[in-house]
């Protein structure tokens, strides 16, 4: 059932999400998110520093954990 559509985003009601694929229109950022338990889950593919901010912003990420991965990939260059 759609409940509103704002651009090319369709929002619905859902139950029992097992997971969710992004991927932007510029093809900077490509994420999967698969359900553990509940609401709980885990994220990996890659982000563009706009899509971070803007996960940071919204309460998906927090900036702390921003801050540490942002050093953890300057040590590794």
């Amino acid at each position: 059932m759609t409940l509103k559509k704002i651009r090319n985003i369709t929002f619905v009601n859902a139950r029992d999400v097992l997971g969710i694929i992004y991927n932007s229109k510029t093809g900077n950022t490509s994420l999967k998110w698969r359900q553990f338990r509940h609401n709980s889950g885990k994220v990996t593919g890659e982000a563009s520093s706009n899509s971070l901010v803007n996960l940071a912003q919204s309460g998906v990420i927090t900036l702390e954990w921003v801050e540490k991965y942002v050093q953890k990939m300057t040590q590794k260059n």
